[in-house]
C-alpha cells in the first residue's frame, strides 16, 4: 500500500484542500477521494510501504520480541489517543491522522494495530467501530466513550478528555507502585538476611552449644530445627518454599482470594481510607468522562463501575444503576452503598440540583485526587517506623533464640 499527496474541491462549497490518503493504487487514492465527496485534481505518489518508514520503520528484533510479550503500555495509549484528538482538531483527516501515528509508533504490536484500525476506517468503519475489534488493546471504557463523541460530533474534545484520564490514572497508579515497592524491598531483604542467619550463623552455635552440653529452651531448639532443615534438606525446602509462594499468589488470583484479600485490607487503618478514595477516583473519574461526552447517565455509571477493582465495592455501586432505575436520586443511589465520602457527595447532589453535574464531577474528582495524594502521603510517613519496628522484633526475636542459652549459663554458674 502506498500513500499519495492529493489536492482536491469540495463538491460542497468548491474549496480547494490538499492532504495526503492512503491506497494500493493511483484508481483507488481517486475512488476514495470521490467518496467523501472530493474531486481530485492532482495525485502524486509520495511513499510506499517499503519506503514510507524508512528508518522508522526499522525496529530491533530484540526489541521487537520483548514488546510482543510485554503488549501494549499504558504510555502508548495515551500517545495514540493525545496525538487523535490534536490532530482531529486542527482538521486533519483520521486516516491522515492516524497513518502519521502508525509511521512514529516504536511498538511493533501497537503498530499493527494502529494499521489495522486505519484500514477498517478506509474500509467504511466508524472510530468505535475499529477500535472494538481490538478490545485486548481498548477496553470498553474508552470504545464507549469514543463512540459517544462521534455521535455528539465532539470526537476531538472527546478524545481530549479520554486523555486527562488515563494520564491521571496512570499517574496514580504509578504513585500507589511506588508506595508499595519499599516494603516490599524490606520485606524481602528480611526473608534473605534471615535465610543466611539459618544457613550460616545459627549452625555455628549448634556446634558450640552441642560441646557444650548445654540444655536448650524450646524456642531455641525449634530454630535449630528450622536451621537444619534448610542446611540438610535444602534440595526440599527451598523448592518447597518457593511452591508455597507461588500457591499463595494464585490462590490471591483467584476470585476467592480476592474476596478474601479485599475484605481484609478494608479492616486496616489508613489502607481503607486510602483504597476506598482510590476507587471512588475510578468511578468519579471515568462517570465525568462518559457524562460529559454525552452517554446516557446509566450507560456512563455502568462504564464508571467496570473501573473499580475492588470487589466489595464493587458489587456496592453495581446497585446504583438498580436504584435509580427505580426512582431514587443519584446522591441517595450513591449514599446507599457506604462507600462514597460525604463531600462527593453533596457535590453530586448539588449538581443534580443546579443541573450542572459535569462541573460537579470534575470538581469531586479534583478533591478526591487531593486526599489520594494526602492519603499516600500519610502512608508513606507511617511506613517507615512501623518496617523498623517490624523488623526490630523479627531480628530481636531471633537473636533472642541464639543467645537465651547463654543467659541461662550464666544463671547456672
Amino acid at each position: 500500500m502506498g500513500a499519495f499527496h492529493y489536492e482536491a474541491i469540495k463538491f460542497a462549497d468548491r474549496s480547494k484542500i490538499s492532504g495526503v490518503i492512503n491506497a494500493t493504487n493511483e484508481k483507488e487514492a481517486r475512488e476514495l477521494l470521490r467518496e467523501q465527496d472530493l474531486v481530485p485534481t492532482k495525485l502524486k505518489l509520495i511513499k510506499n510501504d517499503a519506503s514510507a518508514m524508512g528508518k522508522k520503520a526499522k525496529i530491533n528484533p530484540i526489541m521487537g520480541l520483548i514488546q510482543q510479550v510485554l503488549g501494549i503500555g499504558a504510555k502508548e495509549k495515551i500517545a495514540f489517543t493525545r496525538n487523535i484528538g490534536m490532530m482531529i482538531r486542527a482538521g486533519i483527516p483520521l486516516t491522515e491522522a492516524l497513518m502519521y501515528f502508525e509511521n512514529f509508533v516504536k511498538n511493533a504490536k501497537f503498530k499493527s494495530v494502529v494499521a489495522r484500525v486505519r484500514q477498517d476506517i478506509m474500509s467504511g468503519y466508524s472510530l468505535s467501530q475499529a477500535l472494538s475489534r481490538h478490545k485486548e488493546v481498548f477496553d470498553n471504557v474508552y470504545i464507549s466513550v469514543t463512540r459517544a463523541g462521534e455521535k455528539s460530533g465532539e470526537l476531538d474534545r472527546t478524545m481530549n478528555r479520554l486523555t486527562e484520564l488515563m494520564i491521571k490514572a496512570e499517574k496514580l497508579k504509578m504513585k500507589i507502585i511506588a508506595t508499595s515497592v519499599y516494603p516490599i524491598v524490606v520485606l524481602g531483604i528480611v526473608v534473605l538476611v534471615l535465610i543466611l542467619m539459618f544457613v550460616l550463623v545459627i549452625p555455628t552455635f549448634v556446634d558450640i552449644y552441642t560441646k557444650m552440653g548445654v540444655k536448650l529452651p524450646l524456642i531455641t531448639q525449634i530454630m535449630f530445627w528450622i536451621s537444619e532443615f534448610l542446611k540438610n534438606q535444602w534440595f526440599i525446602s527451598f523448592p518447597l518454599l518457593g511452591i508455597s509462594i507461588f500457591g499463595i499468589i494464585k490462590f490471591l488470583n483467584t476470585s476467592t482470594g480476592k474476596v478474601l484479600m479485599d475484605g481484609l485490607f478494608l479492616k486496616v487503618p489508613v489502607i481503607n481510607e486510602l483504597l476506598t478514595y482510590t476507587q471512588n477516583s475510578h468511578f468519579v473519574s471515568t462517570f465525568y468522562v462518559s457524562f460529559s461526552a454525552g452517554l446516557p447517565i446509566t450507560e456512563a455509571i455502568q462504564l464508571a463501575v467496570q473501573t473499580v477493582q475492588h470487589t466489595q465495592i464493587r458489587a456496592a455501586f453495581e446497585q446504583v444503576n438498580l436504584q435509580i432505575q427505580t426512582g431514587q436520586r443519584l446522591g441517595t443511589a450513591l449514599h446507599n452503598t457506604g462507600y462514597v465520602p460525604d463531600i462527593v457527595l453533596l457535590m453530586i447532589s448539588s449538581g443534580e440540583e443546579s443541573g450542572d453535574m459535569e462541573h460537579m464531577l470534575e470538581n469531586a474528582f479534583e478533591y478526591l485526587e487531593d486526599e489520594i495524594n494526602h492519603r499516600v502521603e500519610v502512608l508513606t510517613a507511617m511506613m517507615e517506623p512501623l518496617l523498623l519496628l517490624f523488623v526490630g522484633v523479627i531480628v530481636g526475636f531471633v537473636a533472642l533464640s541464639i543467645y537465651l542459652p547463654l543467659f541461662s549459663m550464666y544463671d547456672f554458674l
